[in-house]
Order: C-alpha cells, then structure tokens, then sequence
C-alpha cells in the first residue's frame, strides 16, 4: 500500500486503485500536487475510486471536468446542496446525487454528496470531511473480499448501501431516545420533554426527506436500466431499495410514535393538574361548612344564646371537625379521592 500526502484548496483526494490481484491508496491536497491527466489513466483491468472531501473550489471541479470528460451542468450540479437525491443518465457514465447522514460527537450530520460512477472508476464528492465508508475502504484493502473481485458498479452499490446503513443507525439511535423520552412521559412532564420530542421529529423529517427520492435512484439502478450496471449488482441494489423500503416504513412509525407521545405528554400534563385541581377543591369544600359556622359566630349581634354559654366555643369545636370528618368519610365512600 502506498501513502503519499502531497501538497487542492480545501480538499483532500483519497484515491483508491484495487483489483483481485492487487492494491493502492494514496492521498493528494493541494491542487498543485494533483496530476489530474495522471488521474484519468486508469490501467487495465483496475477499479478506481476516487474520492474528494472538503468541498473544492470550481476551478479543481472543472479540471476534474475535463480529465473525464464530464458535462459541465454536473459541474455546477456538484456545488448545489440543496438538491433531492436523483440519478442522471450521460451514456458513459451516471451522475448520482445523494444525502450522507451519520452522528457525528452526538451531533446528527446531514452532508451532500455526489457521485460519478464510470465503467472503471467511480468519484466520490463529499461536502464535509469524514463520511460512512470506513467498512468499505476495509473491504478494499483486504484481498478476496468480493468488492476486490468486482468492478465499478458493486463499489457504486456498496457506498450507496452504506449510506443506507447510515440511516439505520441513525434510525436505531433515534429509536433509543424515543424509549427514553416516553419512560420520562409516564413518569413526568416537562418543556424539556416536549423539546426533545422536537427535536427527534425534526430528524426524522429530514430522514423521509432524503431517503425518499433515493428510492427512486435504487429503483432504477436495479431495472436493468444501463450497461454500466451488471445483472448480478441489480440484484444487490434491488436489496438496497428493500433496505430504503423499511427505512420509510420506520420512519412513519416513529412520527407515529412521537405523535402519541406528544398526545400523551398533553394528557400527563391535564391529569396532573386535574389531581391539582381535585385536592384544591377538596380542601375548600371541606373549609366552606367551617367558614360559615365561623362566620356565624363571628357576627357582632349582642344576643346569640350560646355567646354566653359556658361551653360553646368547645362545642363549636366539635361540632365543627364532626363536620369535617363526615364529609371526609363520604368522599372516601364516592372515591372523589
């Protein structure tokens, strides 16, 4: 394996040279230190990958352009990020435009990326630094693996089946924090709560988002559509489009989920302030009878027979929790509490 750091403005070239037979790995920055004519020249019977990171400057996209001969409206394409994932069909080669989403520190990342594939080299174009590909570089650098027997389209099947991955995982870790957020429902409310559960539907927005229109690109990469895919990688790209399926189908049933999640944070929340609201009235309730005996007897009338009564405050008194204490009785009896 050779690994040569030369000094592209931001971005970082990892290329990749394998076949059954052999390997290469090399990495290039710095837009003076690419021979991009060298680039093109691919030896027979060897896969390339070449993949970009970092985001570069139109000039090195547009050198890149013309050492493959590729139609500058893809040029342009690649600098857009706001685009839904879609496939482009140019002959010679296929220009695929996808969403990567990975956590990354905690923190879910939402990168663009587009792909070139060609008869014997496929380019990879990363918005940010670092992606989900690790397991496939892994596969690459070991021999008798199957992507080493393979060309260009099973590369192109395998990255676009870990960008698929990529979405499980972040669907599985989702899924942890919904468990979570719905122990913390039944237990207690709050505006944390209620944020978070925001914050989980807002992900699985963006997830049915972007993974939608890809089921459209898997669909069509599997139907025998071009001679850049082989018969036996469709079948492996229909997988990936299996995969897609029940992704969609996950992310419907969390936005369910969190719906009666929200449904049932509402619901905590009334009942605990019905509870609230019970025990305040009960309280009440029981004083009203007291308020008015007190009342009474607090009126400043010279003749009232048991003012001068030598036994009268006490009898008050007891008549007083008498009263009390039978109304406590009689909610018990209505189980009121």
């Amino acid at each position: 394996m050779e690994n040569n750091i030369k000094a592209v403005n931001g971005c970082i070239f990892e290329i990749m040279d394998y076949s059954n037979d052999g390997f290469s790995e090399y990495w290039m920055e710095d837009k003076e230190g690419v021979d991009f004519d060298n680039l093109g020249r691919i030896p027979e019977g060897t896969t390339r990958w070449i993949n970009i990171d970092g985001g570069c400057p139109q000039s090195t996209l547009e050198r890149i352009s013309g050492t493959f001969s590729i139609h500058p409206l893809i040029t342009e394409d690649i600098t857009n990020k706001v685009q839904r994932a879609k496939i482009e069909d140019y002959d010679d080669y296929l220009y695929i435009v996808s969403k990567m989403i990975y956590y990354r520190e905690e923190e879910l990342v939402i990168e663009h990326i587009s792909f070139i594939l060609g008869s014997n080299y496929v380019i990879s174009f990363g918005e940010l630094k670092g992606d989900v590909f690790t397991n496939i570089r892994d596969r690459i650098r070991n021999q008798n693996t199957l992507i080493r027997k393979s060309g260009a389209d099973y590369l192109m099947y395998s990255l676009l089946d870990a960008i698929v991955d990529g979405y499980f995982e972040v669907l599985e870790e989702l899924g942890e924090r919904i468990d979570k957020v719905e122990e913390v429902v039944l237990q207690v409310s709050s505006t944390e709560t209620l944020h978070e559960i925001r914050e989980i539907k807002n992900s699985l927005m963006y997830i049915h988002k972007y993974i939608w229109p890809l089921r459209e690109v898997t669909s069509w990469l599997g139907k025998d559509s071009t001679e850049l895919i082989r018969p036996a990688t469709e079948l492996y790209i229909r997988d990936v489009y299996d995969h897609i399926i029940q992704i969609i189908d996950t992310t419907e049933t969390y936005r369910e989920l969190l719906a009666g999640l929200i449904d049932l944070n509402l619901s905590s929340v009334s009942f605990r302030l019905n509870e609230v609201m019970k025990v305040l009235t009960i309280i009440s309730t029981l004083f009203i009878p007291l308020t008015f005996i007190a009342g009474v007897y607090g009126m400043n009338f010279r003749y009232m027979p048991e003012i001068d009564w030598k036994y009268g405050y006490y009898a008050t008194w007891i008549v007083m929790v008498a009263i009390a204490v039978s109304m406590i009785i009689f909610f018990k009896k209505k189980k009121w509490f």
